[in-house]
């Protein structure tokens, strides 16, 4: 009987031993490691601990409204669909169009091209403008149709505003300098305005030249010109990126002097029987902070300015980099309005400072 009782303690004893040695291998061994798609599934903070389904799970919906990212916008299709739809770009609002893009500034790319951070819309040909500058400030009587003449303390000059001018929007200009033994209120009509009837831009003449016979002084009267422009820009809506300046023989020697050390304000220079040799044309051109564009129109028999002079001021300004069109016609020393009206003035209808 105590033999009995012995050997069952001793078998329980064995018993609890071995079933403690079983629960310790147990808490030893390592983990095995879980499936990544399973893990992905069943934690729902993997990605985001504030979002209640996984951005990482398969059966998430990555194009779903309610994304797993802080935005709450699709993961990988958000950018892409905002740009397919024209749905607002950035916080500014700014919104592209089917065609275009749009800046910071939320300007709007027009059908043909994109904008600027100014605002500067594209143009049919897909090239952009530069800023035409705001309207005037200043309540004026505004004289459209007919030539009427300006004079203030420091210039006076001749002016012509189509009927076609509208005061909410810009106009190009184009600034002309009439010759020896011309007047500005001629030179205006013949040359400047020669198509009143179907002009789309604002002209001028600039009077006041300072030597005898109305020949211009070089440099000393550079600033009647820019005067003039500042004048007029007072009272109508003139296009700053748009202004042209235009010389015939004298006044082409000031045309070709205050464009080129005032490139970055004038879209081009036109000239008609005129050169640049007679100035310091290599500085001119070396200094000019743009390369801005020039048309010139010469006669082959011109002895005031020599084609063959005419002609290497024309190698000079290709080879310095300046976009240049010019034309020989047959003739002396005799500018014609034909010559304006049908060939230079064309030439700077597409001009702009960038």
């Amino acid at each position: 009987m105590r033999i009995t009782v012995v050997l069952l303690s001793l078998s329980i004893s064995i018993l609890s031993l071995i079933a403690c040695g079983g629960s310790d291998t147990a808490d030893d061994s390592p983990t095995s490691p879980a499936d990544p798609e399973s893990t992905q599934d069943s934690d729902a903070t993997s990605i985001d601990s504030a979002d209640s389904s996984s951005a990482a799970d398969t059966d998430s919906s990555a194009n779903d409204a309610s994304s797993a990212n802080d935005a709450g916008s699709s993961s990988r299709d958000a950018g892409s669909s905002r740009r397919d739809s024209g749905a607002s770009a950035g916080d500014s609002g700014a919104v592209a169009n089917d065609s275009g893009t749009t800046s910071d500034s939320g300007a709007v790319a027009n059908d043909s091209g994109t904008t600027s951070d100014s605002g500067a819309v594209a143009n049919d040909s897909g090239t952009t403008s530069g800023d035409a500058g705001p309207p005037p400030n200043v309540v004026c009587s505004i004289v459209k149709g007919s030539f009427f003449t300006v004079s203030t303390s420091q210039v006076s000059y001749v002016a012509y505003v189509p009927t076609s001018y509208s005061p909410n929007t810009p106009m190009r200009l184009i600034v002309g300098l009439h010759g020896c033994g011309d007047t500005a209120a001629n030179f205006a009509q013949w040359a400047i305005n020669p198509n009143t009837a179907t002009q789309q831009y604002i002209g001028i003449a600039v009077d006041g030249a300072t030597y005898g016979g109305g020949c211009w002084d070089v440099g000393n009267d550079d600033p009647k010109v820019l005067a003039a422009v500042d004048d007029i820009s007072k009272c109508y809506w003139i296009d700053q990126s748009k202004i042209t300046i235009a010389g015939y023989s004298s006044g082409g020697l000031v045309a070709y002097n205050v464009g080129l050390q005032n490139a970055s304000r004038f879209a081009g220079i036109l000239i008609e029987d005129s050169g640049l040799y007679p100035l310091n044309e290599d500085a001119l051109l070396a200094n000019a902070s743009r390369k801005i564009p020039i048309a010139n129109i010469t006669h082959d028999s011109d002895t005031e300015f020599p084609l063959a002079q005419v002609q290497a001021d024309w190698d000079k300004i290709t080879k310095a980099g300046f976009p240049l069109t010019s034309k020989v016609v047959s003739g002396t020393h005799d500018g014609t309005g034909t010559d304006w009206s049908g060939w230079l003035i064309p030439q700077s209808a597409n001009w702009s400072v960038p």
